[in-house]
């Protein structure tokens, strides 16, 4: 039961730090996947992989 409850505990944390960071920043997740698929480019023309 104590597992649960710090599970949930936890799952809670993370719900509220994303909102909050949605209400400060609301383009964070069009940067993420704009420099996300940025650094796959990046990666793929990338010497270190051939």
């Amino acid at each position: 039961m104590k597992t649960a409850g710090i599970g949930l505990g936890m799952v809670g944390g993370m719900a509220l730090a994303v909102t909050a960071m949605n209400a400060m920043y609301p383009d964070v997740w069009r940067r993420m996947k704009r420099d996300g698929k940025r650094a796959a480019r990046v990666i793929k023309r990338s010497s270190l992989l051939k």
